[in-house]
C-alpha cells in the first residue's frame, strides 16, 4: 500500500501534466511551469504574513493565487503588449520572483519559510502525510484536479485544437481565443502548483515537456499525440518508481532520467528509421 500511493500520485500528475503540456508544447509555452515555480514565491510569503502559519495548505493557497495572477499577466503582455510568449513569461516570472525576494527580506526575514515544501516536494513521503477520507491529502487534491481537468480538455478538444493550430480560422468562426488561452493556462497553473507539493518544480516541468515532446516525435495527429503523451507519462512514473526501489534512489529523479532516456531513444530510432527508408 505504501508504494501504491506513491505510484498513484505520480501517475495522476503524469496524466494532468501530459494532457496540458501537450497543448503548451504545441503553443511553444512549455516553460510555463518554470515560470510558475518562480512566480508563486510572493504568494507563499503573503500567505505566511496573513496567516502567521507555515503549512502546506496556506502555502498552496497563496501559491495558487499568484500562479493564476502570473498566468493572467503573461497572457495580457502577450495579447495587449505585443510581446512574444517567451518574453512575456520571462518578464512576469522575473518580476514576481523579485517581489517575493523583497517581501522575504523586508517582511518575513525572521520566518523559517519552507519554500521547499511547495517547490521541491518529496513524493516518497506521500503515504505518511495526513489523509482526507483515507487518501493522502496531496493525492486527494490531485484527484479532484484531474477529475476537473481531464473532462474539460476532452470536451473542449476542438477549441484547444483550433486555438493551438489555426487562430485565424478559429477567430473567423467565432471562437474566443482569449477564453481558450486563459482556460488552458488557468488549468495549467492550478495543476502545476498543486503538483509542486508532491514532486517539485523540476519534475512538473519535465512532465509538462517531455511526454509531449516524445509524442511529437512519433505523430502529428492530435488524438494519438495526446494518448501517446499520457501513456508515456504514466509508464515513466510507474517504471521510474520501481527502478528507484531497485537502485535505492529517490523516485523523482529516477522518473526524470527515465523520461530523458525514453525521449533520446525514440529520437535515435526515428533517425535510424529515416536512414533505412532513404
Amino acid at each position: 500500500m505504501f508504494d501504491f500511493w506513491i505510484i498513484l500520485t505520480a501517475c495522476i500528475i503524469g496524466i494532468n501534466s501530459s494532457l496540458l503540456g501537450s497543448f503548451l508544447v504545441l503553443r511553444k509555452m512549455s516553460l510555463i511551469g518554470d515560470a510558475l515555480s518562480h512566480a508563486v514565491l510572493p504568494g507563499i510569503v503573503i500567505a505566511f504574513m496573513i496567516s502567521g502559519e507555515i503549512n502546506s495548505f496556506w502555502m498552496l493557497l497563496g501559491a495558487s493565487g499568484f500562479g493564476i495572477i502570473a498566468i493572467l499577466l503573461i497572457e495580457w503582455l502577450n495579447r495587449i503588449g505585443g510581446f512574444g510568449k517567451d518574453s512575456s513569461i520571462g518578464i512576469i516570472y522575473t518580476l514576481l520572483f523579485a517581489i517575493g525576494i523583497i517581501l522575504i527580506t523586508s517582511q518575513a526575514k525572521n520566518a523559517d519559510i519552507d519554500v521547499d515544501c511547495v517547490l521541491f516536494g518529496d513524493i516518497n513521503t506521500i503515504p505518511i502525510v495526513p489523509k482526507t477520507w483515507g487518501i493522502p491529502t496531496p493525492t486527494f487534491n490531485l484527484i479532484i484536479i484531474s477529475l476537473i481537468t481531464a473532462p474539460i480538455v476532452l470536451l473542449g478538444l476542438k477549441g484547444f485544437k483550433l486555438t493551438s493550430f489555426d487562430q485565424a480560422y478559429a477567430k473567423s468562426i467565432g471562437i474566443s481565443i482569449p477564453f481558450w488561452n486563459y482556460l488552458l493556462l488557468g488549468l495549467s497553473s492550478v495543476s502545476t502548483v498543486y503538483s509542486f507539493d508532491s514532486v517539485g518544480a523540476i519534475m512538473v516541468i519535465g512532465l509538462l515537456v517531455v511526454p509531449a515532446s516524445f509524442a511529437h516525435v512519433i505523430t502529428q495527429k492530435l488524438k494519438p499525440f495526446l494518448i501517446i503523451a499520457v501513456c508515456f507519462g504514466i509508464m515513466s512514473c510507474i517504471c521510474g518508481h520501481f527502478i528507484a526501489l531497485f537502485l535505492d534512489i529517490p523516485t523523482v529523479p529516477a522518473i526524470g532520467v527515465l523520461m530523458g532516456l525514453g525521449l533520446f531513444s525514440v529520437l535515435g530510432w526515428q533517425k535510424v528509421r529515416k536512414k533505412s527508408l532513404t
